[in-house]
């Protein structure tokens, strides 16, 4: 792995219900990580990755922060494809290489940057669907 990432398996909490230093600094190294590739369409904000939103939603890093903080980060988050990592196998070792592959995270919409959810009517079609 590009560091060591064994914090995000961790109890990010010690025995006094403190986080940690080694997930603090966990912490710092992913946002980090993340400004280091963000895109110029991402407004400054990246995808967070703590256990409540699952990369579904654009925030500013500090709040990405909070988000790690209160939440954690996602156990199986290892290989931060979402952030511009790429996993690549060669014969049976596996590396890490840095990219983005703009086309499959360029989908996002602005107006769901705060993850606020809600419901929507379905149009008459689906409507008359549910009707049947």
């Amino acid at each position: 792995m590009a560091s060591d990432r064994n914090w995000i398996g961790r109890n990010r909490y010690n025995e006094a219900k403190y986080l940690t230093e080694e997930y603090k600094i966990g912490v710092d190294s992913f946002i980090r990580f993340s400004m280091e590739n963000i895109q110029q369409e991402d407004n400054g904000r990246i995808r967070c990755p703590c256990k409540e939103c699952g990369n579904s939603c654009y925030k500013n890093p500090s709040t990405v922060k909070v988000d790690l903080y209160r939440h954690g980060i996602m156990p199986w988050y290892t290989i931060w494809d979402c952030h511009g990592e790429k996993r690549v196998e060669v014969g049976t070792n596996q590396v890490n290489i840095k990219y983005r592959d703009d086309d499959m995270y360029d989908a996002h919409d602005d107006d769901f940057e705060d993850c606020e959810d809600f419901e929507e009517e379905p149009n008459a079609t689906a409507k008359e669907f549910y009707r049947m």
